[in-house]
């Protein structure tokens, strides 16, 4: 009979011991979950609520894909505000006119080739009401990524570029986004006399 017994207590161990494995998962899972909280939180993401906008008819000109992001963003996120694609119905016109892109090497190696662009990028736009008054008068928003360059690994680097250029493109429109939240009120309609 003593020999169940053994067998019981060590059955009874090998059960706590589950247990504590189990528990120093779910522990160290919910100190993973709080450490990418904390951690999105300190680079400023938030999660936005819908954006409201001073005008509810929106035209939005040139810009290609950077027009179809903002397009989207406005239709999916903001509150009673949508695109149209008649200027004459709008409140307000989104002119996106132009892009600049170029690729500038920053370091060299011994024997003179590249070992890291700089890659920038130029967004040009301006918001201006029906008549062409300047809601957000006209800007440009520059921003710059850093590219490692190796040449045993082009592709890899090419795929590397592309998503670098659109990483830059997404944050061009979150601050074209911001900006045209930012514009409070519309001016009064000019009389015609």
């Amino acid at each position: 009979m003593q020999r169940f017994g053994e067998k019981r207590a060590h059955h009874v161990q090998m059960t706590t011991r589950q247990r504590g494995v189990g528990a120093t998962r779910r522990i160290f899972g919910w100190i993973a979950l709080l450490a990418t909280a904390l951690t999105l939180s300190a680079c400023g993401f938030q999660l936005r609520g819908a954006s409201e906008y001073a005008f509810h008819r929106l035209y939005i000109s040139g810009g290609g894909q950077m027009a179809v992001d903002i397009s989207r963003y406005i239709r999916y996120g903001s509150k009673g505000t949508v695109v149209v694609t008649d200027p004459k119905d709008a409140d307000a016109r989104l002119e996106l006119i132009g892009t600049t892109s170029s690729r500038i090497a920053v370091s060299l190696d011994a024997n003179g080739q590249a070992r890291e662009y700089e890659m920038r990028s130029a967004f040009t736009f301006q918001l201006v009401t029906p008549d062409g008054r300047p809601l957000i008068p006209l800007t440009t928003i520059r921003l710059v990524r850093n590219l490692p360059y190796s040449d045993n690994e082009t592709t890899a680097r090419d795929t590397e570029a592309a998503l670098l250029n659109r990483d830059m493109q997404k944050d061009a429109v979150d601050q074209i986004i911001r900006r045209m939240e930012a514009v409070k009120s519309m001016p009064e309609a000019k009389h015609e006399e």
